[in-house]
């Protein structure tokens, strides 16, 4: 039978991971791909910045728009509501409570990462929690999420997202998989 937490330290490097590509993905995307005026801030300055959102607005709101195929564009979004922009009041402060949400959330996921007997449990929490950490990173810093894959079909489109959605979609999917079709994993997790 594994130990419970085996699987802890790399679950906790991809969930690191997770959150270093999402912000240089957000950042190698808003600042090097869609601004225009080609005035952009390096990686450490813009992932330490504490400007918020009205900044970006009223000081440095100028964005391209890249199509990349027929399906996919680059476009910059910012997002006050919660993932694929569920729940998007354009309440500049709400950012706060739904930060502090995302960081709760992620507390418990990694207490159950450090108590997971099995390595795909660790990857679909890590995923999670990593990818709401990422989120919660722009919601402190910029008070809104920064999205910029637009998905569509003709006029149809999905809600503009980032890579932390991605990575929190697969993890979820893996997580809801395990949970109704092998029992077992999530039962063992942990002796008591």
């Amino acid at each position: 039978m594994n130990k419970a937490g085996k699987y802890f330290i790399y679950g906790f490097i991809l969930l690191l991971s997770v959150i270093f590509i999402d912000q240089y993905t957000k950042w190698l995307i808003i600042e090097t791909v869609l601004r225009v005026d080609g005035d952009f801030l390096p990686f450490t300055q813009w992932f330490i910045t504490h400007d918020p959102l009205e900044f970006f607005f009223d000081e440095r709101e100028v964005f391209n728009f890249k199509t990349i195929n027929p399906f996919v564009n680059l476009l910059m979004v910012w997002n006050q509501g919660i993932s694929f922009g569920m729940f998007d009041t354009n309440i500049p402060e709400i950012s706060y409570v739904f930060a502090s949400i995302s960081m709760l959330i992620s507390i418990f996921m990694i207490i159950w990462l450090a108590l997971t007997r099995h390595f795909i449990t660790s990857i679909a929490i890590a995923l999670i929690a990593g990818g709401a950490i990422g989120n919660a990173l722009d919601r402190l810093r910029f008070r809104a999420v920064a999205d910029f894959i637009d998905v569509h079909y003709n006029e149809h489109h999905w809600p503009a997202f980032n890579v932390a959605d991605i990575c929190i979609t697969i993890g979820a999917f893996i997580l809801a998989y395990i949970l109704l079709f092998v029992n077992d994993d999530i039962n063992e997790t942990v002796d008591v």
